[in-house]
């Protein structure tokens, strides 16, 4: 919990310098503090900036940082009376100015082109007969009311009152100024809540009239939309048409004015992050899965050149690396980014991309290399199909060769996710102490930990994703136990001492494994399922399971035959459930239910409650408390010798 993060990176417009924030958890103040930084493309010592200022960092979404484009002024969210608002911070170290004041704060923004407006969303003020009712506290919560629009508002930097171009019908996801200031790219849904994305269209509106127009009309997920530097062309995320959340992600152009899709597949790969190259002929992305992220290279997200005339795709840069928060130059170019290794936080790199040379500016936990952090690599199995199985092994430092260790089996969530390289392998885009497994603390105590990517999950395409449709607890498990076999068969892992521990997808397996055999001697399940319906009646995101397995009315016994619950009278490895409070995405109603099953039945079971905690937890206390618990946990069940 002493441990920083970079959890955003800009470049500036010449690329002589990058401004990146740094998050550090307080636990005194039980919040993730950030700073803000700038240093020297050449490197040297960084300045920080904006002191004065609290930085929006809770810990997620980014602070969202951008320059102006003389390079004088670096904005971003921080708060203002409780809200995230943009905040301008001069370079010079003169005080920080608020820009916005939306009443209900600031969820994205861009700068125009021309300097002279920026454009943000927010939501809709809450309405004066609500305010009364939650005053009086006669306020109701009536299913299914629809929230406040997230509107898109334009706000010239002379002072003018803000002015929404989007209507209340709409609710606006992102943007994009078109080059010459005069319009507005954005992606917005008709309605919100988890799935919404799935709904997106893309819009474009005048600026000055406020006319709007459709620019790309069908179904599935058509989202973050960025004009290319001459304006002509759109490109946008989009799954081509599908509403589907195992459908791939695809990068993909429009006309401005509208017109057919030109999708790039780029191989299954799910697109996260892209900018345009200034000279309009190039995009630079990171992605999962697909092309560059294929078998020993699954653990891996390079920073990737697409060529826009043809389509030819190219990895930048050598060696296995993690890269987020994408940046490029104007001039050059030159892209910053934070590269994760696969035992480090991640530093602040910037790469030239004529000569591919990269070179790390920051030095963010020089305390690290006062520790053994052990070693993290690839390994592979074939499961019981034939099928290849990767995953990440991480060993202890300077382990006799010969000796058996103790191993954990940590499973990601999903079931789409996965794990990359990094200290908190299943979270090093955020603010990583969400991770509730402590990893590398416990091959600092002498644990092997497996991190399996089992079918279902990122690596394998879609096909791959879909290969546990109406199938849960079948082939992935089996991937998993043919793993810790292919450990045992090695000699690295120790029959005798195996633990198995996941969160969400992960914990909704670590409950199914222990329902299926009794070889591990003790679990960890973090915002699990147990009762597969109670995520389609209970959950914020209950359309998910119908993907996987129709309604239930539709596939009671397939949702029965694949929920934990049903089989809970053969559990013998004692387990610890953990739970968030207040979890939208898995309800805490499963977590009781398997609890008092077990515990009904004389099962060695706890559970533990997290005031507040939703799906992952966000205060630094309750964080290093789960992380406390379940090296606890695992340390009375099974011995280290």
């Amino acid at each position: 919990m002493m441990l920083r993060s970079i959890n955003d990176v800009r470049i500036a417009p010449a690329g002589d310098s990058v401004a990146y924030v740094v998050s550090t958890p307080s636990l005194p103040k039980n919040e993730h503090e950030a700073a803000l930084f700038i240093v020297a493309a050449s490197g040297g010592a960084p300045t920080r900036l904006g002191e004065s200022i609290r930085i929006f960092n809770l810990p997620t979404p980014r602070p969202q940082l951008r320059w102006s484009r003389d390079a004088s002024i670096v904005s971003l969210l921080a708060f203002d009376n409780g809200r995230p608002q943009v905040f301008a911070v001069p370079v010079n170290g003169a005080a920080p100015k608020v820009l916005t004041r939306a009443p209900e704060g600031v969820f994205a923004y861009e700068w125009a082109p021309d300097g002279k407006s920026l454009a943000y969303i927010t939501r809709d003020p809450m309405p004066a007969e609500e305010e009364r009712q939650r005053q009086d506290r006669s306020f109701v919560i009536r299913a299914d009311a629809p929230d406040r629009a997230t509107r898109l508002m334009v706000q010239r930097l002379d002072a003018s009152t803000p002015r929404a171009l989007t209507p209340s019908s709409q609710y606006v996801d992102a943007l994009s100024w078109s080059p010459d200031s005069r319009e507005i790219a954005y992606s917005a849904a008709p309605r919100s809540g988890f799935t919404a994305a799935y709904d997106a269209r893309l819009f474009a509106v005048t600026v000055d009239a406020g006319a709007q127009r459709t620019i790309v009309d069908r179904p599935g997920m058509n989202t973050g939309p960025r004009y290319s530097p001459d304006g002509r062309q759109i490109a946008f995320i989009s799954t081509t048409g599908r509403n589907d959340v195992m459908a791939t992600r695809s990068l993909t152009f429009v006309p401005a004015a509208g017109g057919t899709p030109r999708t790039f597949m780029l191989d299954d790969a799910w697109v996260n992050e892209y900018e345009w190259a200034r000279d309009g002929r190039s995009i630079y992305l990171q992605a999962n899965d697909g092309t560059f992220g294929r078998a020993q290279h699954m653990f891996e997200q390079p920073v990737v050149r697409l060529t826009v005339a043809d389509g030819r795709v190219e990895r930048l840069g050598t060696g296995p690396t993690v890269a987020f928060s994408i940046s490029v130059s104007d001039e050059g170019p030159r892209v910053a980014y934070k590269s994760v290794d696969a035992r480090t936080m991640g530093e602040v790199a910037i790469m030239d991309v004529a000569s591919g040379r990269v070179t790390t500016l920051t030095d963010v936990n020089p305390e690290l290399r006062a520790f053994a952090p052990g070693e993290l690599k690839p390994i592979t199995w074939r499961s019981f199909d034939g099928m290849e199985i990767w995953g990440l092994l991480l060993t202890p430092s300077g382990v006799p060769a010969g000796r058996r260790l103790p191993t954990l089996v940590y499973v990601h969530g999903g079931p789409g996710g996965g794990f990359t390289y990094g200290l908190f392998p299943q979270f090093m885009h955020l603010v990583p102490q969400v991770d509730p497994y402590p990893t590398a603390a416990m091959a600092g105590l002498g644990y092997a930990v497996l991190f399996p990517m089992p079918r279902g999950g990122a690596g394998y395409g879609e096909a791959g994703q879909r290969a546990i449709v109406n199938a849960w607890g079948e082939g992935d498990y089996q991937d998993i136990i043919a793993g810790v076999d292919h450990l045992i068969a090695q000699g690295i892992a120790d029959p005798d001492r195996l633990g198995v521990m996941g969160a969400s997808y992960g914990g909704y397996m670590t409950n199914w494994i222990v329902t299926q055999t009794g070889r591990f001697k003790a679990a960890s399940a973090g915002a699990s399922l147990s009762d597969l319906s109670d995520t389609y009646y209970l959950s914020e995101g209950g359309e998910f399971m119908v993907g996987y397995f129709k309604r239930p009315w539709e596939n009671r016994e397939s949702y029965a035959a694949h929920s934990p619950l049903t089989f809970a009278d053969r559990v013998t490895t004692p387990l610890l459930i953990q739970h968030g409070e207040a979890d939208p995405r898995v309800p805490i109603a499963g977590a009781w239910k398997l609890y008092r099953t077990l515990k009904a039945m004389g099962k060695t079971v706890e559970l533990e409650v997290y005031p507040r905690g939703g799906h992952v937890l966000r205060e630094p206390m309750q964080q290093r408390e789960q992380m406390r618990r379940n090296v606890e946990w695992f340390t009375r069940w099974i011995p280290i010798r």
